[in-house]
């Protein structure tokens, strides 16, 4: 039987959510491909910039969804401890996987462990992007808006969107490496 790319990607017993992870990829890879032809002025002056900068506001509601889809299905199948033991202190997961890692191989995936970690963290900053991306856009078109407010909003969206361009490509790395090695098992 022929092997896709796809049969390597993760959560293989919920094909549901690895379609969401494909697709909350797919999402941010444009949102950071076409944050750069964004203008606020656009958004009602027509043409090519006023479509680049529609398709990523409404592509950010859409990573709202996503992520908010995301965290709780999460966190309703695995609970918060798994993804954030460190925020009780609790690092034996971590240590668990440094041993495993001192051996140069990668570890699974489990309660407390580093990937565990890595994954809520990223869904988490997915979710403060997005929301702070939609806050700007909901304050900067309100009757009187807040000028103050919206600019302080969209600067803390820039900022996170820094560190979530950040964790997409560490994550693509890691999740390569991930496929390579199962491939090559």
């Amino acid at each position: 039987m022929r092997t896709t790319l796809l049969n390597y990607f993760p959560h293989e017993d919920a094909p549901f959510f690895k379609g969401m992870h494909i697709t909350t990829a797919l999402l941010v890879l444009s949102q950071i491909i076409n944050s750069n032809w964004t203008r606020r002025e656009a958004m009602g002056a027509g043409g090519l910039e006023s479509v680049i900068t529609w398709f990523h506001i409404l592509s950010g509601f859409v990573l709202i969804a996503c992520s908010v889809f995301l965290a709780g299905w999460m966190l309703s199948q695995r609970g918060f401890a798994w993804y954030f033991a460190w925020m009780k202190l609790d690092f034996s997961g971590f240590m668990r996987d440094l041993k495993i890692v001192r051996n140069f191989t990668l570890p699974d995936a489990q309660s407390g462990g580093i990937a565990s970690a890595i994954q809520g963290l990223g869904v988490m900053s997915l979710l403060a992007v997005s929301l702070t991306g939609g806050l700007w856009f909901l304050l900067s078109n309100m009757p009187s808006p807040n000028a103050s407010l919206a600019h302080d909003v969209l600067h803390w969206h820039k900022t996170l969107t820094t560190l979530i361009e950040i964790y997409f490509y560490a994550h693509g790395i890691m999740g390569l490496l991930h496929m390579l090695l199962k491939i090559y098992d």
